[in-house]
């Protein structure tokens, strides 16, 4: 096969990461380091759910910042995104039966008083991951860091793993926060592939970031930086 479905990164990847603060982050780490063992990783479709399995925003027992972390590794890891319709209007059942798991999209349908396309009932988390997914797809079209680019990947520590998507003309640097605690970002640590660029944009936000500085990320919390010269 070209390449395969790859339920390594979810189930012992992502989740664990996400459900196991601190330690959890060390499977998606040791996961990922056996990508020598694939042909081409990047051929591999990653993904959070689908039609046969519970929606992650219930495997995380409907904690929105990890459904937005879920979304933000989902878009800026190796391989090709595969995103379940829902999911990013926080979507949620349990597989069993797989109905609850397929439930009609909200909006377009006679009686819905809740509409995706629209905005119209939506609560403000369902708008805040909805537009997450949207700006941060979006960036990604027009990334080839992303899209084709390398995976670099530094050992977590205490619940703080960041890594780096990159090619020849744009790095993209991924803080993931995996602890319920603040932690401190000292980009000189990754200096291996930040030396030379001054400061790093927040493709989310828009907030600039110097690099010869210290900074802090909450607990739970991802940042999606682009690196700038």
């Amino acid at each position: 096969l070209p390449g395969t479905i790859d339920f390594q990164t979810l189930f012992h990847g992502i989740k664990p990461a996400l459900a196991e603060p601190d330690n959890g982050v060390m499977q998606l780490y040791q996961t990922l380091s056996n990508d020598f063992l694939y042909k081409d990783p990047m051929a591999n479709i990653i993904f959070l759910d689908n039609h046969d399995m519970s929606r992650f925003f219930s495997v995380m027992n409907e904690d929105v910042r990890k459904q937005k972390m879920g979304i933000q590794w989902l878009l800026t890891e190796r391989g090709i995104p595969q995103l379940y319709y829902g999911t990013e209007v926080l979507m949620k059942g349990i597989s069993n039966p797989d109905g609850w798991v397929r439930l009609d999209f909200p909006g377009g349908w006679d009686g819905d008083k809740k509409s995706a396309f629209t905005g119209t009932g939506l609560t403000g988390d369902e708008r805040s991951i909805q537009e997450v997914t949207k700006t941060l797809a979006n960036f990604r079209k027009g990334s080839a860091a992303l899209k084709t680019g390398k995976l670099m990947q530094f050992i977590p520590e205490e619940g703080l793993y960041v890594y780096f998507r990159y090619n020849d003309s744009q790095k993209i640097m991924c803080v993931m926060n995996t602890s319920a605690n603040k932690k401190t970002v000292d980009f000189s640590k990754y200096d291996e592939i930040t030396k030379g660029f001054n400061t790093a944009r927040n493709v989310l936000t828009g907030e600039t970031l110097r690099t010869d500085e210290r900074f802090t990320i909450n607990g739970i919390e991802m940042w999606v930086l682009e690196l700038l010269k």
